[in-house]
């Protein structure tokens, strides 16, 4: 278990890293960042395979799916005719369910990055 939590940590940096927001001279491209978007949901780690017990892990795993949420809305809000906007109301309800999750489990926010 040891060897996953530095694969998991590169992850969530790479992530969070990449959330930053883009200049505002590529701010219009909706296309380019939908494509980014796509390749970082592809790349968050999934609650139902974080060990239950292991606090850190679920509330990276939580904290991580929450800024991806919040990176999809801000993005929806600049590009409303993205392919995004079908699932906007699922990752509206994730953030909000994993958001409560996090509070209950008492977790801290550990990430850099995008905050919206």
């Amino acid at each position: 278990m040891p060897a996953l939590r530095p694969a998991l940590l590169g992850l969530i940096l790479a992530l969070g890293f990449g959330a930053v927001p883009l200049p505002a001279a590529a701010q219009g491209d909706c296309a380019g960042e939908a494509t980014r978007l796509r390749r970082a949901e592809s790349e968050l780690p999934k609650l139902a395979v974080a060990p239950p017990d292991d606090k850190q892990i679920v509330c990276i795993t939580l904290e991580t799916n929450m800024l991806f949420a919040q990176r999809l809305k801000a993005h929806l809000k600049r590009c409303p005719r993205s392919p995004y906007a079908r699932q906007a109301a699922d990752w509206a309800q994730t953030e909000t369910s994993y958001t409560e999750r996090f509070k209950r489990r008492d977790c801290k926010a550990t990430i850099r990055g995008y905050r919206g």
